[in-house]
Formats: structure tokens, C-alpha cells, sequence
């Protein structure tokens, strides 16, 4: 009869298997073969398989030897590639009891009926000019607006009418010309001068209140209204130990991928950093990601030649391998970006059928894109931000630099994708999803990977950037990410810290 081996010995046996195997997944589909030994020497030098696969890509090497890895990765070289995150003591955030609540309703997930159809296109227009409207109703200015189609019957008068941008121009004189349009009929409107030296920055199909006086076929503009929020916003308190991190664009399977500094980051949401960091990991009590968990697969030209985990299904697997890592205290809302495996337009579901390892975790919530969530008594509207290329190819006052400019363009127009008919396709839905009809406390975005943070009339606006380095297209557009930092709310005080992980 065989001795029986220690428990703690069979349990190393196990983890050690384990490594291995997720080791050898990283490299399946990527076309190269592993030998034994070079696990080995991955394992023990911790080195991030996304690196050679790289590597090995780029000097024609199908076969990953032992000698491959000793030769282009010299061993002073320090890497930090694990699965495995150590537990530190008990956090603040742990003792303290979790408020969530999604708000389902305001969520396309399981409730899209469009087929596609001229009159689906009407509903969805109906309902985002009804309920913008009403927004536009509240303000004092606003108050008597006449249908368009009676805007005659004030001549050389005031007028007060409420109606969707159809086309914006500049005229000979410089002056702004805006054609506008309602349920009764069109109208055009002047400003006299460039409408955009006043800070309000028009597109298309958005909806606008107009105070002006009538001339013949025109309306001569003195005041242009957009359905904007509330000067001031009053923040809810919170007389508890709890803060928000903010993710976005994390990029799992990119060769891109900054794997290394997201185990950090993992690491320091159990308690591994210095007495400072500690301190504020351990009262993040929610962890909000924006989308584009992964790179997915065939999202633009020549993808494939910048994978290293060229395989849907495989990158939501790696991806749910990283999320387990978060203590179960912390309630983890993932959200979806346009590199998911869910439709391209937008709203767009949750990410059902890829992650259901994570949907058994009671701590990890899949909702849709845009998704509204009250984390501790704070409404906190989370969208992924595609039709910000839109809405910044649009408007030359904006850029990739400031997303959180492009932000508060949302909050003044009261929609998050005001701009209809280009490559971010709004699907029509009964319902349009996209209108933001109340004020959240907090905005959050990503998609662009720049950081971005503002305070606009009490409402907390950040853009939490990624976890991807800069692409070749990227570096061609002279666009600069910002990766692996990550903004944390404290919701006791309303201070927003921002913690760089690419720093160490």
C-alpha cells in the first residue's frame, strides 16, 4: 500500500497543474507549438505568454523552445504573470453591507423587438422627441412653445418653439442657419454670428428649444436652448466607508494587452500595496467596467495579426479567469463595448453566453450598454461611449484628448448618441434607450482610451481610459492612450483619486 501524501501537497500538485494549463491555453489558436520545457520556464520566471507570442510572431518561430525563451527574454528581466492573487487581511469594505440596485428597466437586455422596419425607425424617433421634449417643457423659457406649423400667426412677434436639428450651415454673413422640425411642420431659424463662439455646440438631429422673433419664412433667434441638466445637482451622502473604481477597454486576447499591470491591479484589490494603497483599496465596495472586455475577433482589418488569444470563446474564458481574482465582497457591474461578441448597434445587451462562469459569482453583474445602476444611493449612468468618434469628428472643439468634454456634450443634448445615420447605428427599439431623461450622479465612459475627468453641475464625469497599449493606429492618428489608471470615487467625501498601475 502507497503512503498517503499530505493534503497541502496534493493541493500544490493541483495548482501547479492548473498554471500549467492555463498556460498552454494562452497559446491554443495562436498557431505556435509550447514544449514542456518552455512551460517550465514561463511558470518560473512568470513571464506573460502574450510577450512570446509576439516574440515568436515576429521572428517567424512556430516552434516555443526552452532556448527560444532563454534567448529573447534574458532572465534579468522581471515579470509578473500569475493567476494566482495572495489574500490580504480583511477590508473596510468587507464589513460593509452591499446597496445595488440595477434598474432593468432602463436595460435592452432580453427586451429588443425590433425587426427593422420603417416603422420601428418612427417609433424610436417618436419616442426620443417625446421625451426630449418634455426635458426642454421644464425650462422657465420654454414655457407657451407653439406648434411650427402656427409660427406664422406671430409675425414680427416673439415666438417659443421646440423642434429636431435637421441640417446646420453657415451663411454668406456668418451667421448661423438652422433648420429645425417638429411634428407639424419645419422651420428656419437664424443667430446672428457663429453660434458656436456662444459655447453652444449644435449636430444634427438633437433637439433644441428657440426664443426669437418672426420674419417672413424665418426665425430670428435670441436665445438657442439646449435640453442641458440643472444648473446644480445635489449629491447624495453617504455616511460609510465606500468607494467606486472605474474600468474600461480592458482588451483580453490583444498582444496589446497590459496583462502584467492588471494582476497588479488585482493584487491591490486584495490588499497587496503599500499602507497608502491599502488604504484606499480597501473601501472599494463596487468596481463599474465600461465595455470592450476583450478584443474580439474580425473587429477591423488584419485583426488577427495582433491577437494573441485569436479565439472568442477563449478570451472570455482568460477574461473570467482575471475577474474571479476580485474579493467576493466588492459587486463587480461588467458592461459591454463594440469589440464584444453582442450586435454592433447600439443599445446593446449584456454579454449572456461567453461569461456564464461569472454569471454563478452572486458579486458580478452582466447588464447592457447603456446601463443604469444605483451603487449606495448614487445613480451612476455607465455607457461605453462608441458614438463619441461621431459626436468628435462632428464638433472641432472637441478631441480624443478630453473625452470628458464629449461627455457633458451628452449631458447638454440629453442623449448619448445624438448624431443619427452614421457607422453607430442605433437600432430601432420602441424605445430609445440611449435618452438620458433624468440626471445621473455619475457619468462614466471609456472606448476612447484617454482618461477624463470633470464636474459638470454636480454630476461626477469620468472617463476611465484602458488597459490596452497604444496600436499601430493609434500611434498613426497621434493619439496617446492613457493605460492602467484607474480613477476610485470615495462616495463619503466625493474625492476622486486616480492610482497608475503601469507606474508599480
Amino acid at each position: 500500500m502507497s503512503e498517503e501524501r499530505p493534503m497541502e501537497v496534493v493541493e500544490e500538485d493541483k495548482e501547479e497543474e492548473r498554471k500549467r494549463k492555463r498556460v498552454s491555453e494562452a497559446f491554443l489558436g495562436s498557431g505556435l507549438l509550447l514544449s514542456n520545457l518552455a512551460i517550465d520556464v514561463i511558470l518560473e520566471r512568470n513571464i506573460r505568454p502574450s510577450r512570446i507570442i509576439k516574440a515568436a510572431r515576429e521572428k517567424n518561430v512556430f516552434m516555443v523552445t526552452k532556448e527560444f525563451i532563454e534567448e529573447f527574454f534574458p532572465k534579468e528581466e522581471k515579470e509578473e504573470y500569475s493567476f494566482v492573487v495572495k489574500k490580504g487581511k480583511p477590508a473596510a469594505a468587507s464589513q460593509v453591507e452591499g446597496k445595488l440596485r440595477l434598474y432593468e428597466n432602463r436595460d435592452i437586455t432580453g427586451k429588443s423587438t425590433s425587426e427593422g422596419t420603417v416603422e420601428n425607425f418612427m417609433e424610436l424617433f417618436r419616442d426620443r422627441y417625446k421625451r426630449i421634449r418634455s426635458v426642454l417643457e421644464e425650462r422657465p423659457m420654454l414655457k407657451d412653445v407653439v406648434d411650427i406649423a402656427n409660427v406664422q400667426k406671430y409675425e414680427g412677434g416673439q415666438v417659443k418653439i421646440i423642434g429636431m436639428v435637421t441640417a446646420l450651415r453657415e451663411s454668406k454673413k456668418g451667421n448661423t442657419l438652422i433648420e429645425v422640425e417638429d411634428t407639424t411642420g419645419k422651420a428656419l431659424v437664424v443667430h446672428s454670428g457663429d453660434l458656436r463662439e456662444t459655447g453652444t455646440l449644435l449636430v444634427t438631429d438633437q433637439l433644441i428649444g428657440v426664443v426669437g422673433t418672426v420674419r417672413g419664412d424665418l426665425i430670428l433667434a435670441k436665445e438657442i436652448i439646449e435640453p442641458d441638466i440643472p444648473a446644480t445637482k445635489k449629491q447624495p451622502e453617504c455616511d460609510e466607508p465606500v468607494s467606486i473604481a472605474f474600468l474600461s477597454d480592458i482588451h483580453v486576447g490583444s498582444l496589446l494587452f497590459k496583462e502584467a499591470e492588471f494582476q497588479r491591479f488585482l493584487g491591490w484589490l486584495n490588499l497587496q500595496g503599500d499602507g497608502n494603497q491599502r488604504q484606499i483599496a480597501q473601501q472599494v465596495k463596487y468596481l463599474f467596467i465600461a465595455g470592450d472586455l476583450v478584443d474580439g475577433i474580425g473587429i477591423y482589418p488584419s485583426q488577427e495579426s495582433e491577437l494573441s488569444i485569436p479565439d472568442i470563446y477563449k478570451q472570455y474564458d482568460y477574461l473570467a479567469r482575471l475577474l474571479e481574482q476580485i474579493p467576493s465582497y466588492i459587486e463587480v457591474i461588467v458592461s459591454v463595448g463594440n469589440h464584444d461578441a453582442v450586435r454592433r448597434c447600439e443599445p446593446q445587451p449584456s454579454v449572456n453566453g461567453y461569461l456564464d462562469s461569472l454569471k454563478e459569482l452572486p458579486n458580478v453583474h452582466l447588464v447592457g450598454n447603456p446601463a443604469w445602476v444605483n451603487a449606495h444611493g448614487f445613480d451612476v449612468l455607465m455607457y461605453h461611449g462608441t458614438s463619441m468618434d461621431a459626436l468628435i469628428s462632428s464638433l472641432s472643439q472637441l478631441s480624443y484628448s478630453q473625452p470628458e468634454r464629449a461627455q457633458i456634450e451628452y449631458l447638454k443634448k440629453r442623449h448619448l448618441s445624438p448624431i443619427y445615420g452614421t457607422k453607430e447605428q442605433i437600432a430601432p427599439e420602441e424605445r430609445d434607450y440611449m435618452v438620458i431623461d433624468s440626471v445621473p450622479d455619475i457619468f462614466h465612459c471609456g472606448h476612447v482610451h484617454k482618461n477624463g475627468y470633470a464636474n459638470y453641475r454636480g454630476v461626477r464625469v469620468i472617463n476611465s481610459g484602458t488597459w490596452q497599449a497604444q496600436t499601430d493606429y493609434q500611434q498613426q492618428q497621434g493619439h496617446m492612450p492613457t493605460p492602467c489608471k484607474v480613477p476610485i470615487l470615495d462616495l463619503q467625501n466625493l474625492q476622486l483619486k486616480v492610482i497608475n498601475f503601469e507606474a508599480g
